[in-house]
């Protein structure tokens, strides 16, 4: 597959983008839906002190959102571009020429079609099932999500061990 030059970015091609180092994960930067690195020069946030920094629970949360949006931004996101590349006349025959550039409204078109789809008809009806199934406590949630599942168990594992460790001078004792 043949590469496209991303705009900021001279010399950085879509198909260089497969495997990043967890340093070079990327936000979306919408070029006529093509998936492009944004530049990585400009700072997080303005100078000065940031309020949650100050405190390690908080960098925790938002360390593991953003871990999760790196994950979306570099996984989910491209898929979705891909598909509204190979269905681009029907997408943005929805969106007024001024907005196609616009993140937002180019998915806002795109996931109009996807609810029309039998797959995604199919995903409202088994959500439905499963909505019931959690009502009445059959739902077995073993093969849901597997791997994330587990990361996620492990950290509230290692986040619970490590405040009982330390409850005595933090004031929250477990009970």
């Amino acid at each position: 597959m043949e590469g496209i030059n991303c705009g900021d970015n001279p010399g950085i091609e879509s198909s260089d983008l497969a495997l990043e180092p967890k340093e070079m994960l990327m936000h979306q930067v919408k070029k006529n839906t093509k998936y492009c690195p944004p530049r990585h020069d400009q700072p997080l946030s303005r100078e000065g002190h940031r309020d949650w920094e100050m405190h390690p629970s908080w960098i925790a949360g938002v360390e593991s959102l953003n871990a999760y949006s790196d994950w979306v931004s570099s996984v989910v996101l491209p898929i979705a571009f891909q598909w509204i590349e190979e269905h681009k006349p029907e997408v943005y025959a929805q969106v007024p020429e001024e907005l196609w550039d616009d993140v937002g409204v180019v998915l806002a078109a795109a996931f109009r079609l996807i609810r029309e789809l039998p797959a995604y008809k199919t995903g409202i009806e088994k959500s439905a099932e499963y909505e019931a199934a959690v009502k009445d406590g059959t739902w077995d949630s073993s093969k849901t999500n597997p791997v994330w599942t587990g990361i996620a168990e492990k950290i509230r594992t290692g986040t619970e061990e490590a405040f009982a460790e330390q409850a005595s001078h933090l004031g929250n004792k477990p009970e």
